[in-house]
């Protein structure tokens, strides 16, 4: 793909607001209501339908339920964001996708599809915080992607798709990511939601193994599983990790025999591997009877095509992450509030207010198990979902920008 690089955007690059500020506090559904779909594809807001219901008149199957990267996805997510312009009462066809994400694999495949199964036109932004570089944009033409390493650059990509001819109105629908996008901004913010992940693992490792859990075993292990060789069997899923690392933690299954059997090439599905589990525990039933419920309740999971199986450990992940949502008080420094608590974008939201007030369809699609997002009825039921938790505004301001356009 060819990489752009103007003049002018060069001047709009130098021109970013650089200064990271408190602005308050504020919570996503401030910005898109109930407009929300997490992993499952059962959205929040009950006016549309789960995709088990729909999936069948839109030509795919809900087993398994498709990743936000694959080709499937795209079929239910251009369904979604025509109800919603249905809803909104709005008679006039959507024409043009916005995208907003920080991962060019999985935001930018998702993109790629959508705007190919609706054919819209579309431009995609692609962010995250490098302060250590000097800021940059690159513009890919052909596809619409607009690269940046600063999060202050969504007002220059709001100016730039302007002076392309996108109308940015009633017939323009705008797709934001959650983690580390709309919160945990990625290079600003993000390890707070990945130590909120590991926090919930290890709770989770706790409550199963007790004092026999070994955290140092467990931290070298995790390290190692995930890397890119080892994706055959842990898929990149997160779930699928950490349950790997519990058999290997509990010694069903040693580590160096899960090494050799990868190596060898005779293990290169997860779905094999648990079947290898079930097998020890019928030889040798260590563990307990709560760690053999969890490894059933796993095994019919991923039989049912579930991509989020280990749901012990996101409803854990997800009370460790609203803990972490506006937990500091308000005159906590900016550096505290980065490094301690989970803070929403404050550049999304000044972007999504002034897209919102052009009459844009505003959605937010994540591949954020919901389990990691809602609250549980038996473990967290005096929680808040993520969406409506309170968390403090922290990025630049790029409003004064937005108002000039």
């Amino acid at each position: 793909m060819p990489i752009v690089k103007g003049a002018g955007m060069i001047s709009a690059v130098d021109a970013l607001p650089t200064k990271v500020r408190n602005f308050g506090r504020g919570k996503l559904s401030d910005y898109y209501g109930n407009w929300v779909i997490y992993r499952d594809l059962k959205p929040l807001d009950r006016r549309l339908p789960a995709l088990r219901s729909i999936a069948s008149q839109i030509g795919i199957n809900s087993r398994p339920i498709p990743r936000k990267k694959e080709k499937t996805y795209a079929l239910a997510a251009q369904w979604y964001i025509n109800k919603v312009q249905e809803i909104r009462g709005i008679d006039k066809p959507l024409t043009e996708l916005l995208f907003i994400g920080d991962s060019f694999y999985n935001d930018g495949y998702a993109y790629r599809h959508i705007v190919a199964e609706g054919r819209l036109r579309g431009s995609c932004f692609i962010g995250a915080e490098e302060t250590n570089s000097e800021p940059q944009i690159e513009i890919h033409e052909d596809e619409g992607f607009y690269l940046a390493n600063r999060w202050a650059a969504l007002g220059s990509w709001a100016s730039w798709a302007l002076e392309q001819g996108f109308m940015l109105g009633e017939q323009t629908a705008v797709i934001v990511d959650i983690d580390k996008t709309a919160i945990g901004a990625k290079g600003r913010n993000d390890t707070v939601i990945d130590r909120a992940r590991l926090e919930g693992i290890y709770r989770t490792m706790n409550s199963l193994l007790g004092e026999n859990f070994d955290s140092a075993a467990f931290e070298r292990q995790y390290a190692e599983l995930n890397r890119a060789e080892y994706h055959c069997i842990t898929a990149d899923n997160q779930d699928y990790l950490a349950y790997i690392c519990l058999v290997l933690n509990a010694k069903l299954i040693q580590f160096d025999e899960l090494v050799n059997e990868v190596q060898g090439g005779h293990l290169d599905n997860f779905e094999q591997f648990t079947r290898w589990t079930n097998s020890r525990i019928m030889i040798n039933p260590i563990g307990g009877e709560r760690l053999r419920q969890v490894h059933e309740a796993i095994m019919a999971a991923v039989g049912n095509g579930d991509p989020t199986p280990f749901k012990r450990f996101r409803r854990q992940e997800f009370i460790a992450t609203v803990d972490r949502m506006g937990n500091l008080a308000d005159e906590s420094s900016v550096t505290e509030l980065l490094q301690r608590e989970v803070t929403i974008t404050n550049e999304v939201c000044e972007l999504s207010t002034w897209l919102r007030d052009r009459d844009c369809l505003l959605l937010c699609l994540s591949d954020k198990p919901s389990e990691a997002a809602c609250p549980d009825p038996h473990e967290s039921a005096d929680k808040l979902p993520l969406h409506e938790m309170e968390a403090h505004l922290v990025g630049t301001s790029i409003k004064s920008m937005l108002d000039l356009l």
